[in-house]
């Protein structure tokens, strides 16, 4: 059967394109070679039916293209004699000259690629290739090209420097924000051995003196952190600076005269040189500076922004390093999708509507026919036609709380179904990264729309993605210099006071950014609403409705000094009644405002398996009070509150079904991980719906999530930007 719109495909013989082979699992004519990089190889095993007609001669779709850029610098390194800067830019290892211009890349492949490293001789170059499972220190022979394993880890690598001598090599090894610390190995191989082992403490930067017998490092726990001089010999250690603020980012010139390092207070970042004779200080804004040193000492090479600079130390003026970096990508597929026979839940509504079909063009939905009446939109020969087999369609869906820390979760997410998400808090070099790689094709991923760092007042709970403020007056330039470097939005954290939230949320408007918090520790929610925040994220409520002895305040890993019964749960929820006027006025407020909430229920679920946590009592309270919090999610979305589907990094899926044990209706929660996301951004307009002129991010599902919310995990069809990128469910979901 040829589907409306297609004419009839010719006859082949045998072993030429076009001849029709059956596959198990598929009704209907099989796709050929060239259809297959139309429309994914996936389509052709999802159990559902694709027609397509090629018009003769039609050559491969899936062409190379290039894209260029100028921005996206990481960890610059220079080459022993000065005349090459080493450096990654989106994920890839690339070299250009000292002075700026053409980048020429070196790594490619799969992995992420990070921190480079030259030997002294300049022979070799290491650097760090992070994968799904952790990532490798490789050595790249600079003269072969020949590469080879060094060391793995679980994690990230942080910062790598030779010895001097070239006989080893100094790595952070980065297990989590609080848990990176100072390793070095024998370049010729063998066992790695730790150099600093405090615990939940971090040692992000460092940077060895000229004869390798010591090493400057920053090292802090949360916000603060201070400089230190550690003799390798003796294992000594002395301390450089002493201030309540972050000092980070530290420089060894190659003669041993010269440092560098950068303060961060107030949102600004402050870059101290000292050399023989002076200490010089240059005011900028907060950009999570790299610096280096270049061997002959006179300048410093300042990479802020993604981008870089060169600072003449006599006369302390700065000069761009301009570069421009050439990815080669795939092409974008040009053909035309029409998708029928599907039940459409298009986001807008609470019902699907069986019999509809959806034409995609250039990316974009460019018709809709619903009903059984609504026709099938006319297609020129060759249009790939998809048979839904009365599957259910909806908007891609949206998790509105995922840390991208991991580049390479992108093709899990979109195997889930997920083609955008809304990350509330990241380093602001990753975010844009990820970010920009997604975009332009050079790395698999939904769309990203980030906050950048938190926004926390002092002793940040989060000291890798944040930026501690506490002056209002400090606001405004702090705001405007994270939008200049590309956020979507502002993330609010708990430290902060309500006079500083108020000038941060301020600003935001002016610059319009929607801004999201996780607040509740120094300011109120109703205090929050009042200065004009967009939305909330967990459901910290406690204090608006608890007395302060029983509050959280911030302190310890517990968040509140371990005095409440379940720690992080940061109250007993015991006391909270959802149902209370006090609770109802609130979200009354809330839905007024149009104030949306992104709980992250699931994550503060617990069940039989968590009982070796707790004490009996311990593990009955956290029930009652995940119960609790169940209810106030239902009260919000019956009261009006717009309701965003984030999972804190747990799963989508798992998310959703926890609203639905919560009394949600399902079409509520559809909208939660669709449409709303989309509106809070102020993008309704550009995706979030299955409407005309919106772009064709799709899900196909078998089953009628409407029915049964756990039918979303049954997707056997993801569309983004108008291209398939995942065509049949895994034996296992990739995503819980």
């Amino acid at each position: 059967m040829v589907a409306a719109g297609q004419p009839e495909a010719p006859r082949h013989p045998a072993g030429v394109p076009g001849t029709e082979r059956t596959v198990v699992g598929v009704s209907g004519p099989v796709i050929d070679a060239r259809m297959r990089r139309r429309v994914g190889l996936a389509a052709a095993v999802a159990g559902f039916s694709v027609v397509a007609g090629i018009a003769a001669g039609a050559g491969a779709v899936q062409a190379q293209a290039h894209v260029t850029v100028d921005i996206g610098a990481r960890d610059p390194a220079f080459s022993p004699d000065g005349s090459t800067i080493a450096v990654s830019i989106l994920g890839k290892i690339w070299t250009l000259p000292a002075e700026g211009g053409t980048a020429r890349q070196l790594t490619d492949g799969a992995s992420w690629d990070t921190r480079p490293a030259w030997s002294p001789d300049g022979r070799f170059l290491a650097y760090a290739a992070r994968s799904r499972q952790g990532a490798d220190i490789l050595v790249r022979n600079m003269a072969t090209g020949g590469v080879r394993f060094l060391h793995g880890v679980p994690g990230s690598v942080g910062h790598m420097q030779f010895h001097p001598d070239g006989s080893q090599l100094f790595f952070v090894d980065d297990r989590s924000q609080y848990e990176a610390h100072v390793w070095r190995i024998p370049l010729a191989g063998g066992e790695a051995e730790q150099i600093t082992h405090t615990r939940s403490w971090h040692e992000w930067s460092f940077a060895l003196s000229p004869d390798g017998n010591r090493i400057l490092l920053e090292t802090g726990r949360f916000d603060g952190t201070d400089l230190y001089e550690l003799d390798l010999e003796e294992m000594s250690l002395e301390r450089v600076t002493d201030t309540p603020e972050r000092e980070m980012a530290v420089a060894w010139s190659a003669d041993g005269t010269r440092r560098a390092h950068v303060m961060t207070h107030n949102g600004l970042d402050q870059l101290i040189v000292s050399v023989p004779g002076w200490r010089k200080q240059f005011l900028s804004t907060f950009d999570q500076k790299q610096l280096a040193f270049h061997p002959s000492g006179e300048w410093l090479l300042v990479l802020g922004g993604r981008r870089m600079q060169r600072l003449d130390l006599e006369s302390g003026e700065f000069t761009p390093i301009p570069f421009e970096a050439r990815f080669e990508v795939a092409g974008d597929p040009a053909d035309d999708l029409l998708i029928t026979n599907v039940r459409l839940f298009d986001g807008t509504g609470d019902e699907a509507v069986p019999g509809s079909a959806i034409l995609v063009r250039d990316g974009r939905i460019a018709e809709v026919r619903t009903g059984e009446d609504g026709g099938v939109p006319e297609v020129a020969p060759g249009t790939p036609v998809i048979d839904g087999g009365g599957r259910t369609l909806l908007p891609g869906l949206m998790d509105n709380h995922y840390h991208y820390w991991q580049p390479l979760a992108g093709a899990d997410l979109l195997a889930a179904g997920i083609t955008a998400i809304r990350d509330p808090g990241s380093a602001i070099q990753d975010a844009m990264d990820f970010k920009d790689a997604v975009r332009l094709g050079v790395l698999a991923g939904p769309d990203v729309y980030t906050a950048g760092p938190l926004i926390d007042g002092p002793a940040g709970y989060h000291p890798l993605v944040d930026v501690s403020i506490d002056d209002p007056a400090a606001a405004p330039a702090l705001v405007r210099a994270l939008k200049a470097q590309g956020v979507d939005l502002l993330k609010a954290y708990f430290l902060l006071d309500p006079d500083v939230l108020a000038a941060v949320v301020a600003e935001a408007r002016v610059q319009g950014l929607p801004v999201t918090g996780h607040i509740g520790v120094r300011t109120g929610w109703r205090q929050a609403i009042e200065a004009g925040i967009s939305g909330f994220n967990h459901i910290r409520v406690w204090r608006d409705f608890l007395p302060l002895e029983t509050q959280a305040d911030g302190r310890d890993m517990s968040l509140d000094g371990g005095r409440n019964p379940v720690g992080r749960m940061q109250a007993d929820w015991r006391e909270i009644d959802p149902a209370s006027p006090e609770v109802m006025s609130l979200l009354e407020l809330m839905a007024e405002t149009e104030t949306a909430l992104d709980p992250t229920l699931y994550i503060q679920d617990v069940d039989d398996g968590d009982r070796v946590r707790f004490s009996i009592e311990e593990f009955h309270t956290a029930r009652q009070a995940y119960e609790r919090m169940g209810e106030f999610v239902r009260r919000a979305v019956e009261a009006g509150v717009p309701l965003l589907a984030g999972t804190d990094n747990v799963g989508l899926f798992n998310e959703l079904e926890a609203y639905a044990e919560a009394g949600v209706p399902n079409a509520a929660i559809l909208r939660a991980a669709t449409a709303n996301g989309a509106r809070w951004l102020g993008k309704e307009d550009d995706f979030g719906t299955v409407q005309p002129g919106r772009r064709a991010h799709l899900i196909l599902v078998d089953g009628d999530p409407l029915a049964d919310i756990a039918d979303l995990r049954n997707i056997d069809l993801v569309v983004k930007d108008g291209v398939i990128v995942f065509g049949g469910p895994p034996t296992e979901p990739l995503i819980p």
